[in-house]
């Protein structure tokens, strides 16, 4: 009597190996749409340094469907091959692919596939940090990056506008008012304002420095007083992203020391310190 065949133990290793392109078959029915340009125009400028991977059990893709795309169009249009592509006696590109993984079955396959995919889509961008390095890249290095960085100064600026500010008075919220700039001031960009502690003077305004493009002033936007309690005002203060640790230090080694609960008591304990010392009256 015969007995069944067991399928093979789990490899507990990945390994990277160079397979035909002409052998790699797709998962059926994959629901993630590409940008192909913007792959394309990737791989050209960076080469192909995200390998695909398959399931073992079933051989089929389980992540880089649109690359495999673009590498199909480009060798069916007899283009060169993109570097770390490796290329056959007979034409036929290697492409480079990730094995030794395998699935319990289909669904938990599909389930990888979409959270290939869903995982990065669901992290977004810190808008901060992202367009400090834009506006390190020079134009060509934006383009191949997927980003108009004028444009995304647009839209970001548009979004902060349209944020409603709460009805309430300032409370723990405004512990981290002092939040970086957009960019560090990339040349012929305007700055980008960010909100700033408060002061006892509702008719105080805020300071703009000078950029390379003039920006629109933020206007100051004030909050109904508590009943019984006094009016407050917003101010907008803009920092360099150099001088934003600093600044945050200092208020919270005031607040340390003074037992303050908000960083625009401490703010304000600053101002007041400052304005005794120096003769300085409102």
């Amino acid at each position: 009597m015969s007995k069944k065949p067991q399928a093979p133990a789990a490899a507990s290793t990945l390994r990277i190996e160079y397979l035909p392109l002409a052998d790699l078959t797709r998962w059926p029915g994959n629901p993630k749409e590409h940008a192909d340009g913007a792959i394309a125009a990737s791989i050209s400028r960076f080469g192909f340094r995200d390998p695909l991977a398959i399931d073992e059990t079933t051989g089929r893709l389980i992540a880089g469907h649109g690359r495999l795309s673009v590498l199909e169009r480009a060798h069916a249009a007899g283009q060169p091959a993109p570097q770390f592509v490796q290329v056959r006696d007979d034409g036929m590109w290697l492409i480079p692919v990730t094995r030794g993984g395998s699935f319990a079955d289909e669904s938990e396959a599909s389930a990888y596939l979409i959270a290939h995919n869903r995982t990065s889509e669901l992290g977004g961008w810190n808008e901060d940090l992202l367009a400090g390095m834009l506006g390190s890249l020079d134009d060509s290095l934006r383009a191949v990056a997927g980003f108009d960085l004028d444009a995304f100064v647009q839209e970001t600026t548009a979004a902060a506008a349209a944020v409603t500010l709460p009805p309430a008075p300032p409370s723990e919220f405004l512990n981290d008012l002092i939040t970086p700039p957009m960019t560090a001031a990339p040349a012929g960009l305007p700055q980008v304002q960010t909100p700033g502690p408060q002061a006892a003077d509702p008719g105080a305004t805020a300071a703009t420095p000078s950029a390379p493009v003039p920006a629109t002033a933020a206007p100051t936007i004030t909050t109904p007083p508590p009943p019984g309690g006094e009016e407050y005002v917003q101010l907008v203060v803009v920092l360099p992203v150099s001088e934003r640790n600093e600044a945050l230090a200092v208020l919270k080694d005031v607040r340390a020391k003074t037992g303050l609960e908000t960083t625009p008591a401490a703010f304000m304990t600053l101002i007041r310190q400052y304005a005794q010392a120096n003769g300085v009256s409102a």
